[in-house]
């Protein structure tokens, strides 16, 4: 479809952008991971999972970069250039959140107690880590479909804004689950586990934003 708008050598750009959106389910993947840690209150492996989580969001910063240099130096309308730049943007953000989410569960050790505490009265909050990956990665296979498939690429955005309303949702339920349990924590527990729910669920907006994008993309490419 951008072989018909643009002199780019889009083949680059559309390379560095399945880079980057790797890098960045890669980092949402590591959630999992890290979700289990907690749940074993293993904090040595929530920590290095935390610093792998933030080496990959470095590394999709660095390919986000190069996207940027060719989206400079190649000739496409203005307005997709500035959409892929957005579309780039709303990746990057994704990766950015999961960092931000990683440390803030494993920057201090709730005691053993409290975590128990959380997945007994929390049931909900893995759906939410194990929903948080499935939307990221509807959005990779709706940008996927950019290259073949306006149609399919638009219902594939509209999935992901539909998988953004469930994970609203469940994260409600994780708060007032979190909430009706609230004299099982210390203060500061309560507060880093609500932080930590709430940055997971950000990944689900900039995801959304993605498909935002990523709509606009089409459209303006099929006038």
């Amino acid at each position: 479809m951008w072989r018909r708008l643009a002199s780019l050598p889009l083949r680059g750009t559309s390379d560095k952008l399945r880079e980057h959106q790797a890098l960045v389910i890669q980092s949402v993947e590591l959630l999992g991971d890290l979700i289990s840690a907690c749940r074993r209150g293993d904090w040595g492996s929530v920590r290095s999972i935390s610093e792998r989580i933030a080496a990959l969001e470095r590394e999709a910063d660095e390919v986000k970069r190069g996207i940027e240099m060719n989206l400079y130096r190649g000739k496409l309308f203005v307005g997709l250039k500035e959409d892929f730049l957005r579309l780039a943007e709303a990746l990057d953000e994704i990766s950015d959140r999961a960092k931000d989410a990683s440390r803030v569960i494993s920057y201090r050790e709730p005691n053993k107690g409290e975590m128990q505490a959380f997945f007994h009265g929390c049931p909900n909050v893995e759906r939410l880590i194990t929903g948080t990956i499935e939307i990221v990665k509807e959005l990779e296979e709706a940008v996927k479909l950019l290259d073949c498939d306006c149609r399919e690429a638009i219902a594939a955005a509209h999935k992901v804004e539909k998988a953004e309303e469930r994970l609203d949702e469940i994260k409600l339920e994780v708060l007032m689950q979190l909430t009706r349990h609230e004299c099982e924590y210390s203060v500061l527990t309560y507060l880093q586990l609500r932080d930590f729910v709430l940055m997971v669920d950000t990944i689900a907006d900039a995801a959304e934003n993605g498909s935002d994008v990523l709509t606009s993309m089409v459209v303006k490419a099929t006038f």
